[in-house]
C-alpha cells in the first residue's frame, strides 16, 4: 500500500543556415536523455499527518529536506517550516483551542521518544517531557493545559498512565498497571479509556473512573477488544470476540448493541470527539479500504477510489485522512462531512519524474503446501517480455500486511525491467485471528513455504525463471529474506536483508525489555532456546548460494543490531557473500535521506549485479 515511461525533452537545433535550395535540410540532432538513477526516484516525497484548522490553515508531515518535520500552509498561501533538528517528527497533536501542540520525536531512530511544547503565537518550542532514558506515548488532551500520557519510566516495561499539568509541571501517575497501556479516548482526569496489549492480537479493554480502572464489562475472551471512544451514552468498541474478523458494536454495563459488521474487517475508526454522534471508518478488503460514514442512525460510503485509507481524525467538521495508492504520491486529504465535498493538501514532489506511468499491481492467490490460500500482489513491468527477474518483497510484522500503496522504490526497479511480488504470508494481518495465528510459535517455518508457494506459481505462470528470485525485506521481513535464501537457494539470486531478526534468541535476549513479553507469544519463548535456534536463520547460512547484503540501524531498539553482526560473521566464516552496511544514526529503518540515498543507492548496486 507502481515501469516509469520518462516525459523527454527533444533538443533540436541546425548547424548553420544554408541558403541555396539544393543544400538539404539538416535534421535536428537529438540529445540522448539521462536515465533516471535510483537517487531520483527516492527524492520523490509526499506528505502526511494532515490537519486542519478553523482558520483554514493546513498543517501536515513532510521530509522536505532530510527527515520528516511539520509544516504549515495559511491560508494565504505561505508555508512555514515549524520544527527543525537533525531527528524525525515521529507525531503530534493539537490542543482543543489550537493556539499550540505537541509533538514527539526520538533521537538517532532510538524511539526514546520525548514531547515538544510548540506555541504557534510566537513560534516557540518549549522541552515538555525529555529524557533519553524513558519512552513517552499517547499524549491526549483533557484541556488547553493539561494532558494524559504513558510512560516506561518506572522499569522500562511497563507502561503506566500520567496526568501532566502543563501550567505547573506537576505529573501524576493515575494508572500503575503491568503490560503495554495504550490510551484510546478521554473525557477528563477522572474517566478514560484504554487497553493493554497482550501480543498477537490480543487485547484487554479498561475504563478508568472514579480514581480505579476496572476491565469494562462484556470482554470475556483473550480476543482483541479496542474500545474506540465514548460515542452517545456508550462505549464504541472494535473487537473479533465472536467472529474472525473485527467488528464494531456498542456496549454499556455489559450490554452489547450491534453497530456494524461485514464479512471484511473493520481495520481503523475515527470519532467526532466533538458531537460523539458522528463516526468514520474503513473495512480491510483484501488489502484495499472501504469506508464509510455513520450519521444520525445511518451508514453511507464515503466518496473515496479504490484505494489504501489512513484515517487521523474528525475535526472542525472534516474527517482528514490519507489515500496511498500504487501510482500516486500520496499526500493528506479531508471530505467535508456536510458538503461530502474533497479538499487535497500538503507536499508532492514528483522531481522531475512522469508519475502517470507508474505501475499498479494485480491480486492474485496461491493454494500453499497445506491447502491454505496465500494472496500476493504481482507487479510486472510495462515494458520488456516475461519471465523477468523478479523481487520478492516481503514484509514485517510479522502481524503486518503488504498494501498496494506507493512505494517509489518499486517504480524504479520495474523501470529497469524486474517484475516484483509482494506476498502476505500466513500470519499476516487484514485476513481474520485464524489466518494471524497459523504461524505461531512452532509453526514459524510454515511462512516461508509460503513465499515458496508464491515463486513456484510465478514460474508456473511464466511470468519468472525457476533461478531469477531476488529477496528484499525488513524487519520480520528480513527473517523471511534470509530463511528463503537458505532453505531455497536453488531459486534466489541474491537477497537484501533490512533490520532483519535473524537469531531469535540473541533477539530476545536484546530487544526492549517492553517488546519482549510481546515478541514471545508471537515467536515462542526464551525458554525454549532449541527451537528458536533451529529457526534462526544464522543456524541456516551453510546452505545459502547467494549472495546478501545486511543492513542495520545502530540505535534500533526493535530489533538489536548484534543479529546484524551474528549473521555477518557467520556467513564470512562459511565463505559466503556477504556485504554490509550499518548506520550509526538510524534505528529500526533507514529514515534520513542522506543515509536513505547511500542504503537505496548500494541496494540498487547490489541487486543490479547480482546474478
Amino acid at each position: 500500500m507502481k515501469k516509469l515511461i520518462l516525459v523527454l525533452v527533444v533538443l533540436g537545433f541546425f548547424t548553420g543556415c544554408p541558403s541555396k535550395k539544393n543544400v538539404e535540410d539538416k535534421k535536428p540532432e537529438q540529445v540522448k536523455p539521462v536515465e533516471k538513477t535510483i537517487a531520483d526516484y527516492i527524492k520523490i516525497k509526499g506528505s502526511y499527518a494532515g490537519y486542519i484548522f478553523k482558520d483554514g490553515s493546513r498543517m501536515y508531515l513532510a521530509r522536505k529536506k532530510n527527515v520528516d518535520q511539520i509544516y504549515l500552509d495559511s491560508p494565504d498561501g505561505k508555508v512555514f517550516e515549524l520544527t527543525s533538528g537533525e531527528d524525525a517528527v515521529g507525531g503530534y497533536t493539537v490542543s482543543p483551542d489550537e493556539s499550540k501542540f505537541i509533538y514527539v520525536t526520538s533521537k538517532g531512530g532510538n524511539e526514546q521518544y520525548d514531547f515538544y511544547l510548540y506555541t504557534l503565537k510566537d513560534r516557540a518550542v518549549t522541552k515538555l517531557l525529555v529524557d533519553e532514558n524513558i519512552r513517552y506515548e499517547d499524549p491526549r488532551w483533557l484541556n488547553d493545559d493539561e494532558i494524559l500520557f504513558t510512560s516506561n519510566e518506572v522499569n522500562g516495561k511497563d507502561f503506566y498512565i500520567y496526568h501532566l499539568d502543563l501550567k505547573t509541571g506537576k505529573k501524576t501517575l493515575l494508572v500503575e498497571k503491568s503490560g503495554y497501556n495504550s490510551i484510546t479516548d478521554v473525557r477528563s482526569k477522572e474517566d478514560f479509556l484504554f487497553y493493554t496489549f497482550v501480543g498477537n492480537n490480543v487485547s484487554v479493554p479498561y475504563r478508568f473512573r472514579d480514581g480505579k480502572y476496572r476491565k469494562i464489562r462484556g470482554a470475556s475472551k483473550e480476543r482483541s477488544y479496542t474500545p474506540v471512544g465514548y460515542f452517545k451514552d456508550k462505549i464504541l468498541m472494535k473487537t473479533n470476540e465472536n467472529a474472525d474478523m473485527e467488528y464494531l458494536e456498542l456496549w454499556k454495563n455489559g450490554k452489547k448493541e450491534d453497530f456494524f459488521k461485514d464479512k471484511w474487517e473493520v481495520e481503523s475508526v475515527v470519532i467526532d470527539r466533538d458531537s460523539r454522534d458522528r463516526a468514520v471508518f474503513c473495512t480491510n478488503e483484501e488489502g484495499y479500504s472501504n469506508c464509510r460514514f455513520y450519521n444520525n442512525g445511518k451508514i453511507e460510503n464515503m466518496p473515496l477510489d479504490k484505494s489504501v485509507v489512513v484515517l487521523v481524525r474528525i475535526k472542525n467538521g472534516k474527517v482528514i485522512y490519507r489515500t496511498m495508492n500504487p501510482d500516486q504520491i500520496s499526500s493528506p486529504e479531508a471530505i467535508d462531512l456536510e458538503t461530502m465535498k474533497k479538499i487535497t493538501f500538503g507536499y508532492r514532489f514528483s522531481n522531475g519524474i512522469d508519475v502517470t506511468s507508474f505501475v499498479s499491481p494485480e491480486l492474485k492467490k496461491v493454494k500453499s503446501f497445506d491447502g491454505v490460500e496465500i494472496p500476493y500482489f504481482i507487479y510486472t513491468p510495462k515494458n520488456g517480455k516475461p519471465p523477468y527477474k523478479t523481487i520478492v518483497y516481503f514484509h514485517g510484522g510479522p502481524s503486518s500486511q503488504f498494501r498496494p500503496y506507493f512505494i517509489t522504490t518499486f517504480q524504479y526497479y520495474l523501470n529497469k525491467g524486474y517484475a516484483i511480488v509482494a506476498p502476505n504470508v500466513r500470519g499476516s494481518w487484514g485476513y481474520g485471528q485464524e489466518f494471524m495465528d497459523m504461524d505461531n510459535y512452532k509453526k514459524r517455518m510454515d511462512s516461508v513455504k509460503d513465499g515458496k508457494a508464491v515463486i513456484d506459481q510465478l514460474v508456473k505462470d511464466g511470468v519468472s525463471k525457476p533461478e531469477s528470485f531476488i529477496a528484499m525485506g525488513g524487519s520480520y521481513g528480513g527473517f523471511m529474506v534470509v530463511a528463503s535464501m537458505a532453505q531455497y537457494p536453488e531459486n534466489y539470486m541474491c537477497g537484501v536483508d533490512n533490520v532483519g531478526v535473524v537469531d531469535f534468541v540473541n533477539f530476545l535476549e536484546n530487544t526492549k525489555a517492553y517488546r519482549r513479553k510481546l515478541r514471545e507469544v508471537e515467536y515462542g519463548p526464551l525458554t525454549d532456546k532449541p527451537f528458536l535456534r533451529s529457526i534462526s536463520p544464522t543456524n541456516m547460512v551453510d546452505t545459502i548460494d547467494g549472495a546478501l547484503l545486511v543492513v542495520h540501524g545502530a540505535n534500533d531498539p526493535r530489533v538489536p543490531v548484534s543479529d546484524a553482526y551474528i549473521l555477518i560473521e557467520k556467513m564470512e566464516k562459511a565463505g559466503k557473500k556477504v556485504e554490509k552496511l550499518i548506520f550509526d544514526d538510524e534505528g529500526h529503518g533507514i529514515r534520513k535521506m542522506d543515509n536513505r540515498l547511500i542504503y537505496y543507492g548500494k541496494s540498487a548496486e547490489f541487486i543490479e549485479s547480482c546474478k
